[in-house]
């Protein structure tokens, strides 16, 4: 997926309506349990994750050799590779296709909302949800 740049009209009213929900508070919850699981160190959250490298790392960590080859390279396709093969466990462990994102949402940044839901969603479908504020 190419970078398709800044949105305007309709596109750029949804784009500000996703960012203006976006809840840092469940984004440091999901950080935290993925750094929990992976021994991953993670920063910026769309940056680090954006490869699917981590991601894989998740999913082999939850359920090893769930995911056989991970992508090092930092080529486009292959990293939106990853992101797919971690999609594909997500979807294997039972999160609703409504909690799951896809991977442009990540990749291009298009919709960290779904991106940090899944995550949630993921986690409490293994049977680990993630610790709610209230």
């Amino acid at each position: 997926m190419a970078n398709h740049g800044q949105a305007y009209g309709l596109s750029a009213e949804l784009q500000e309506k996703r960012e203006s929900g976006y809840d840092k508070g469940l984004e440091d919850e999901a950080k935290a349990w993925i750094e929990s699981k992976t021994g991953s160190s993670i920063g910026d959250f769309h940056a680090d994750l954006k490869d699917g490298v981590i991601l894989c790392n998740l999913a082999n960590a939850v359920q090893p050799g769930s995911i056989k080859k991970i992508n090092k390279m930092k080529m486009p396709f292959m990293q939106m590779e990853n992101i797919g093969f971690f999609l594909d466990v997500v979807a294997s462990s039972g999160v609703n296709d409504s909690d799951k994102f896809r991977t442009v949402d990540l990749y291009e940044a298009k919709n960290m909302n779904q991106v940090v839901q899944c995550i949630h969603a993921y986690a409490r479908a293994i049977g680990e949800p993630i610790t709610s504020r209230g």
